[in-house]
């Protein structure tokens, strides 16, 4: 692996630090301080949007990005139960740099470190201060899946948040959540790149198991919007579907059409799909 970047990012944080740039928490604690809540929240707000980033953008990350922000996860865990101030703020400058370091090179745009990096999408913090693109309940969920597996690699944490993926789109479609089998299946064909978001719906609705249901138009349309959306259809939403069906669409045309929908590409983001 090549580690140049790390270097790089060293002297980022160096300067950051000398410049008091590098954490809203780094208040010039004296020596021996315990820390304090607000900024133990910060630092695992920090440590949750770092898994979050990860889990999300692993493959789209060059090798020494990603290494550098698996080492700050890494260093950061190891004092995730301290009660030192210093350990605390050190950590989260790490933190607070490398995943900087990460946005920007996703987003293509020259490192700043004076700005702060974002909460990311689905954790608990990325939840209350960005647009919410989803109900509360998926929201919810998926920042608990976060926050309830800070030892675990970030694998195992995105394995955990796409079971999650596979079992609401289970019991909206079936009534029922996913088999063992059936959703290490469909995680690990996610996780290889064999499959995608819209080959899990599209299999599953088109499965014997969802035909033997036999549902009226009102109650397809209504399955469906729980599928892809997480919620039940507005009035308006029911009616035009229904009407669309009723004048010739197939069900198989109108699951594509909703496979198009920008809420579903925003469900989709928290998923990391």
């Amino acid at each position: 692996m090549k580690f140049s970047l790390r270097k790089k990012i060293t002297a980022i944080a160096l300067t950051a630090a000398m410049a008091v740039a590098m954490s809203p928490a780094a208040a010039l604690a004296a020596p021996g301080d315990v820390v304090d809540e607000p900024t133990r929240t910060y630092f695992l707000d920090l440590y949750d949007s770092s898994t979050a980033f990860l889990s999300i953008y692993y493959d789209k990350l060059p090798e020494d990005v990603r290494v550098c922000l698996e080492c700050a996860r890494q260093d950061a865990y190891a004092v995730i139960n301290t009660t030192s101030m210093d350990e605390t703020n050190a950590a989260s400058s790490e933190l607070r740099v490398a995943l900087r370091v990460a946005e920007s090179t996703l987003a293509g745009i020259p490192v700043d470190t004076n700005v702060a990096p974002d909460f990311v999408i689905g954790t608990n913090r990325g939840n209350v201060t960005r647009p919410m693109m989803t109900s509360w309940d998926i929201a919810g969920t998926i920042g608990g899946i976060y926050a309830d597996n800070r030892g675990q690699s970030t694998t195992i944490v995105r394995q955990q948040v796409l079971g999650y993926f596979v079992d609401r789109i289970y019991l909206a479609a079936l009534g029922r959540t996913s088999d063992d089998a059936g959703r290490a299946y469909w995680v690990n064909s996610i996780m290889s790149g064999e499959r995608s978001a819209n080959d899990v719906i599209i299999t599953i609705l088109q499965s014997q198991e969802f035909m033997n249901r036999n549902l009226s138009d009102e109650a397809f349309v209504t399955a469906i919007y729980k599928v892809f959306f997480g919620r039940n259809p507005d009035t308006q939403g029911l009616n035009t579907w229904v009407t669309v069906l009723r004048a010739g669409t197939s069900r198989a045309d109108l699951v594509e059409i909703f496979t198009t929908t920008a809420e579903w590409q925003n469900l989709c983001s928290y998923f990391g799909l």
